[in-house]
This record gives C-alpha cells, sequence and structure tokens, in this order.
C-alpha cells in the first residue's frame, strides 16, 4: 500500500494543472450540492421559527359586523378546540398616500401591551409609542413602494382630510401574505390613533385570532364556529397552512432550480474525472504494464487511480461543504420571516456527511471504469502495444472531409476527436450541459421579460382597478362610463363555494363582459354574459379532477340547500388562491346571493389613454371617495432575483465545460506530442499546430451547442411547467430569441476553442529534437 500511495502523490504532483481543475469542479459540486439539500432541509425553516415565535394565530376569522355579538366571540373563544386567542382586533379599510401615491389601506390597531398571540416581527425600526400618532408598516410596503421606517405617511381620516403620520417600523406578520390574503396590506396603528381617524366604532371590522389545540384542525374549528354563529355573520377566514404554502414559493423555486444546476454540476463533475482519468490511463498503459510487471496486483493497480480522485473529493468536498454553509442563508433571502435574527439554516453532521459521501461517491464512480481497465490489462500487450491497436480504417466523416478537399489541418484536427471516441463523448456532453445551463437562463430571462410587459399572461387581463367606498353601484358605473381612456369595465364580488364532497373555495362572479379584455383561455373558450358558463383555473380543475366541457355543481355560502351548476367552458391562468378559483357570471346568481354588492371594478384603457388624466378625474372633486389603482409589473421579486442567479449557475457550468475541454485538450496533445514533432519537422508552422488543436475543440464545441439547445428547451419548459402545476398555475408559454439561438452555435465553438488554446500553444511551442529525443 506504501508504493500505492507513493505513486499517487506522484501522479498528482506531476500534473499539478490538471489536478487543481478537477479539484474546482469537485469543489464547485459540492457546494452546489450542499446548497440545494440545505435549502431542502431548511425549506420552511425561518416561517415555522417565526410562526412559533411569534405565536402566531392558526386561524384568523373575520366578521360581519351586526350579525355577531361579543357573546358570540367569547362562545367563539371558550370552544375545546381553541387553545388562545388574540382577544377582538379591530381595522378599517381607508385610504393613504404612500411614497406620493394614493391607495387603499387596512388600518389593524394594535393592543397596547404585547399580545400573547400573534405579535409581529419587527425587522426594521421600533415598535409604536403609546399615545403617539404613528404607524408601522407591513413590510410588503417597503417592496411595492419603497417604504421604510422614518419615512411619513399621509392617511385620509372620517369626514375628510388626512392626517400626517411617521412610519416608526416595518414588521412582517406571518399570517398575512401578498398572494393569500384577502385584506389590502396593513398600516399598523394604536387602537387610539384608530380611534382619532375613525371615531364612529361601528365602521370598524371585527376579527379574531385563533390557536387551535391542533393545528391541523382547522376545518373541524371552522365547523364549530360555523356553529356558534348558526352559519351567518363569518365573512371570511385565513388558514395558516395556505399562507405557509405561499409564503414558501419563492424558496421552492430557488430549490427546483439549484437542485437541477446541483445535479448538472455534479453530472459535469463525474464526465470531467471520467475523460481525466481515462485519458491518462491510456497514456500510461505501458507504464501499466511495467508496475504489474515488477509486482503490482490488480487491485493495487485499481487504487492507484481511484485513490487519486479519492484524494481530491476529500481534500475537495469539505471546502465546498463550507462554501455552500456559508452561501445557505443566500437561498432563503426572498422569505421575509428569514430575514429576522439573522436566520442561518441549520447544517446538521448529517447533512455534511451526506455531501462528502455524494461527492467521494461520484469521484470513486467515475473514475472506477478506467481505473479497471488497467487493472485487468495484460502485461505484455500493455507494455508492447499500449492502450489500443491503431485504427486500419479512417472513420466515415474523415474520409468525406478528405474527399471535400478540407485542408491537412482541418482534417488532422478531425481526425483527433475519432483517436479517442470516449472521451471526445465525455467532453461534448459536458459542454453540452453548458449549453443546456446557458440555454435555461436565456429562455427564464426570456419568458420573464415577455410576462413582464404582457400581464394578460399571468391572468391580470385588465389595465387599472377602482374601487368605491360610500359610492353607489350605479354612480360608480357612471363614473366609469364618462372617464376618459376607458374602453370597458367589469365589477367583481368574490363569494365561498363548496362542493358536495366539502370542498370549499372562492368564485369570481363578474358583472359585465370579458371579451373586451384580453383574457388568456388556454383551453376551451371565453364565458359568455348572463349565462351559467364558468371558467376555472387550473388548480380548481386538477384539485377537483374536472376538465373543460364538465359541468359542477356547488353551494354559495349561506344557501347551502340551493345548489347551483356551472358548465366549465374554458381554463384561464389564475395567479390567486393556487389557481383555486372559478369565475363566473353574477347575475344569474342574484337570487342566491343578492346582498352581492360588488366594490372593485376592473378597466379595460384605450391605447394610448393617459392614466394621470383618468387618477385625476376619478379621485378628485366629487370623484374623491373613488381610488385608481394601475396594473403595475405582476412578475414576483424572487422571479427577477433569481435570474441572476440562474446566469451565474450557467456560468459555472460553462467553467466546468471549459475545464473538461483544457484537461482533454491537454491530455491529447501530451498523447501525440510525438506526432506534432514530426509534423512540425516535415514543415507544419506552430500556427498550424495550435489551428489543428483549435479544430478539434470547434468541432466539439459546435455540436454540443446543436445537441444542448434542444435538450436545454425541453428541460425548461418541463420544469417549468412542473413548478407551475404545483401552484395551480397552468401552462408557460416559454420564449427564447431565435437571434440568441443563432448566435449559441458560433460562441459555444469558440468558447470551446478557448479552453483549447493554451494547449494548443503547449503543443506549438515544444522544441523538435527535444520531443523526438524523448520518445
Amino acid at each position: 500500500m506504501g508504493a500505492v500511495l507513493v505513486k499517487v502523490k506522484a501522479d498528482l504532483l506531476t500534473r499539478p494543472l490538471i489536478s487543481a481543475l478537477i479539484l474546482v469542479t469537485i469543489v464547485t459540486s459540492s457546494t452546489l450540492l450542499t446548497l440545494a439539500l440545505a435549502t431542502l432541509a431548511n425549506i420552511s425553516g425561518p416561517y415555522d421559527r417565526a410562526f412559533e415565535e411569534l405565536n402566531s394565530a392558526h386561524l384568523w376569522l373575520y366578521f360581519e359586523r351586526g350579525k355577531v355579538t361579543r357573546r358570540d366571540v367569547d362562545r367563539i373563544e371558550h370552544l375545546p378546540e381553541i387553545e388562545a386567542s388574540t382577544g377582538l382586533r379591530y381595522s378599517v379599510v381607508g385610504r393613504a398616500e404612500i411614497a406620493g401615491e394614493r391607495t387603499w389601506v387596512t388600518l389593524g390597531a394594535l393592543p397596547g401591551e404585547a399580545p400573547a398571540v400573534n405579535r409581529l416581527l419587527l425587522l426594521e425600526g421600533r415598535d409604536l409609542a403609546r399615545r403617539q400618532a404613528e404607524v408601522v408598516a407591513n413590510t410588503v410596503w417597503k417592496d411595492t413602494h419603497g417604504l421604510a421606517a422614518g419615512d411619513r405617511v399621509q392617511v385620509a381620516r372620517a369626514g375628510g382630510g388626512e392626517v400626517d403620520l411617521p412610519v416608526t417600523g416595518l414588521a412582517y406578520d406571518p399570517m398575512w401574505d401578498w398572494y393569500a390574503s384577502e385584506q389590502v396590506p396593513y398600516l399598523y396603528v394604536t387602537e387610539d390613533t384608530l380611534r382619532d381617524l375613525y371615531p364612529d366604532e361601528t365602521t370598524w371590522t371585527w376579527a379574531l385570532g385563533l390557536r387551535l389545540a391542533d393545528p391541523n384542525a382547522v376545518d373541524e374549528a371552522l365547523a364549530a364556529v360555523d356553529e356558534v354563529l348558526h352559519g351567518q355573520g363569518l365573512e371570511t377566514h385565513a388558514d395558516w397552512r395556505r399562507m405557509r404554502e405561499s409564503a414558501l414559493f419563492g424558496v421552492r423555486m430557488n430549490l427546483v432550480f439549484l437542485g437541477a444546476f446541483g445535479l448538472f454540476a455534479s453530472l459535469a463533475t463525474v464526465l470531467v474525472i471520467a475523460s481525466s482519468v481515462g485519458s491518462i490511463v491510456l497514456s500510461q498503459f505501458r507504464q501499466v504494464g511495467v508496475l504489474k510487471a515488477v509486482g503490482f496486483t490488480p487491485g493495487q493497480v485499481l487504487w492507484l487511480y481511484l485513490g487519486q480522485y479519492l484524494v481530491l473529493s476529500l481534500v475537495g468536498g469539505p471546502v465546498g461543504v463550507a462554501v455552500g454553509t456559508v452561501l445557505s442563508p443566500l437561498a432563503l433571502r426572498n422569505m421575509p420571516a428569514s430575514l429576522g435574527a439573522g436566520y442561518r439554516p441549520a447544517v446538521e453532521p448529517g447533512l455534511i456527511l451526506a455531501v462528502q459521501g455524494i461527492v467521494s461517491a461520484t469521484a470513486l464512480l467515475a473514475a472506477a471504469g478506467a481505473a479497471w481497465r488497467a487493472a485487468q490489462a495484460n502485461i505484455i500487450r500493455a507494455i508492447a502495444v499500449g492502450a489500443e491497436a491503431p485504427r486500419k480504417r479512417a472513420p466515415l466523416l474523415l474520409r468525406w472531409a478528405t474527399r471535400l478537399g478540407l485542408p491537412p489541418v482541418s482534417l488532422l484536427g478531425l481526425g483527433d476527436l475519432y483517436a479517442r471516441p470516449i472521451r471526445t463523448l465525455l467532453t461534448g456532453v459536458n459542454l453540452s450541459l453548458g449549453v443546456v445551463g446557458i440555454v435555461f437562463g436565456l429562455t427564464i430571462n426570456e419568458t420573464v421579460n415577455r410576462y413582464r410587459e404582457d400581464p394578460s399572461l399571468l391572468g391580470v387581463a385588465y389595465d387599472a382597478v377602482v374601487t368605491r367606498e360610500r359610492f353607489g353601484d350605479a354612480r360608480t358605473r357612471h363614473e366609469l362610463r364618462m372617464a376618459p381612456g376607458v374602453k370597458a369595465f367589469y365589477s367583481e364580488e368574490r363569494l365561498e363555494a363548496t362542493t358536495p364532497e366539502g370542498a370549499s373555495f372562492q368564485v369570481r362572479a363578474i358583472q359585465g363582459d370579458l371579451a373586451p379584455f384580453p383574457v388568456k383561455i388556454e383551453e376551451g373558450r371565453l364565458l359568455r354574459p348572463d349565462t351559467m358558463e364558468a371558467i376555472a383555473g387550473r388548480g380548481l380543475l386538477d384539485w377537483l379532477g374536472l376538465q373543460v366541457g364538465d359541468r359542477m355543481t356547488a353551494t354559495l355560502e349561506g344557501k347551502e340547500s340551493r345548489p347551483v351548476t356551472w358548465q366549465i367552458v374554458g381554463q384561464y391562468p389564475e395567479p390567486a388562491n393556487v389557481g383555486r378559483m372559478l369565475t363566473v357570471n353574477l347575475e344569474p346568481l342574484r337570487r342566491l346571493a343578492p346582498a352581492a354588492d360588488p366594490r372593485a371594478y376592473y378597466l379595460k384603457l384605450r391605447p394610448g389613454a393617459d392614466p394621470f388624466l383618468l387618477e385625476e378625474r376619478l379621485e378628485s372633486g366629487p370623484n374623491a371617495d373613488l381610488n385608481v389603482a394601475l396594473v403595475e409589473e405582476r412578475i414576483p421579486d424572487d422571479v427577477r432575483y433569481l435570474q441572476l442567479a440562474i446566469y451565474v449557475l450557467s456560468a459555472v457550468l460553462i467553467g466546468i465545460a471549459l475545464i473538461n475541454v483544457f484537461n482533454s485538450s491537454l491530455l491529447a496533445v501530451r498523447e501525440k506530442v510525438r506526432d506534432v514533432g514530426i509534423y512540425k519537422t516535415v514543415g507544419m508552422t506552430p500556427g498550424q499546430v495550435v489551428a489543428m488543436v483549435g479544430t478539434s475543440a470547434g468541432l466539439l464545441g459546435l455540436a454540443s451547442a446543436i445537441l444542448g439547445i434542444p435538450v436545454g428547451l425541453l428541460l425548461t419548459t418541463s420544469l417549468m411547467d412542473t413548478l407551475t402545476a404545483s401552484y395551480g398555475f397552468g401552462r408557460v408559454d416559454v420564449t427564447l430569441n431565435a437571434v440568441y439561438l443563432g448566435l449559441l452555435v458560433p460562441l459555444i465553438g469558440l468558447v470551446s476553442m478557448a479552453g483549447s488554446l493554451l494547449p494548443g500553444r503547449w503543443a506549438a511551442g515544444c522544441s523538435i529534437v527535444h520531443v523526438l529525443r524523448s520518445e
């Protein structure tokens, strides 16, 4: 064994550059693997930790004032399913000017003392002070309006006028989410401040947060509450499971892409090691024969090569684990809960051992094939012939190239690809992985840009939303018909529906015609006005096992004895409630929902319409009751930040591919250095030697790009479909600019040639006399 260790050390040190580059690939793959596994192990860690530390409510109940009494609330708090409660919380939906923009806000009153249930996670600034008129803002206002602690907001008060309030801090509530909550984002105030702004307490909304004895018994708790209220008085509710699912969306995206690129990097490392060890064994085949002749056993020869890569994996693995551990918080940074108290994912010893075990096993398996061939080599044949007998007949492609009259340098470069076909294949696949990564990044970037420019692809088919507070529906419709630039509009009311099997979901009941709106129908057609037709989100269809063309029956809240049936005529991308939404016409439901009073109106503007003129007309003077919100970018920040990460990961794959090209080219020219010496003797110039080596690499790069582009497109489409299907959104139309595809093929060829430049120059600079004498 001592002789084997000495030989392992000697081989690693005599090829320091190749060993160093392989070490870099091992460090890279173990880093990405650590990131992916750490994210998987801690995917819900920030949210769960914040939820428990803040003692957040498992269930929030939002009541209809006038139908619920304080005695009802007390009875709910003493139900056996309830462990603790927040006590009654009060809020008012009002208007405020934030960063120069008027918008609707929920003014939520916080108790004077720190509550036992559902505390807030303060991420910036300080808490509210007693008897001070100030606000703490939900963190979403920082994302949408750039609000920060120390800024000021102007909040409208009952009866007219505004109050200028300082923002003392930004806070995160695990039980409020931009995509899952029905309430508009919060500005938190003291109860005294709320009373000063809205003295009439009958306008206050009542809500109650509940901690459950069994966190998963939300449905049972709701049934008990419904029994207490006799089926009336509960306007809506918020389920902690739904909030958690939505909060984890961005981290799950990170996990999918980190996992994919981690797998690519591991496969690329396998290819680098397999290609390198294969070439090294071939170049040392006579040496292997000599070693076996002087007493090395097949097992010792086997471990002579396996040991080299085991040593590299044992050195590179821990380095990659350390780097991955340092970077692991970045994968969770798009979850607000991870921002508090410097959250750092736990990297357990088991995870470290798993990464090291995977890395070492990968290195050994990659080297096993060539090492086994060396161990089984026949001594006499190895010494006399070497690794393989010379090829007797030129490959077909090389014969065709000869007939076409290509220059000798190009023919020699093409012939080099066939000299070691397995090495050529492994290097080509490695390059193709880099191409797949680039195609992946370009496709994601183009697709995100397309969806950003056309919000209708995200299910946002309108240009603006108008909401009303005191105005009636008739007056609001009149004002919208007279407003400049408005082409069409419809109103919407949210209704709760339940299937005969007990599955509850929300219904968008619209009043108006959707035909003027660019609603993206992925399957079927748009519903017709005033009919019992419906279009459904993909999440609802998959959840209930329905298809376009089926009929579905459900009951509306409060009318459980009056089932209603719709014909599903289409499927559209639904961004809310994981796609579990149904869009229907309101008019046919008037008898079942007589209290339906839509307060939100969705506008389609004419081309060239001035949105500022529209805002001025609808929000000033006698129309000050209306509020206009223009549609802005609907691409989540997580997706935009992910674009940069994908480009970085793609660059990593290309870097690994370049290492493989460099190693393969260097080993190839070392194998044929005698041939190069002969070529130079008969007149080949140093430039032609470089061109010969570059031709091999360039042709390999072109072939890899042609293979990698369709594979990359297929992989991107599959991953995006899998990701969006898990959130009920529907199919995503991936986009890639054809110009990029056209440029990518020659670019990869040039990149591959760049990887072979140094080995080519080394071969060109070799002394003819020295080469032939050493041979």
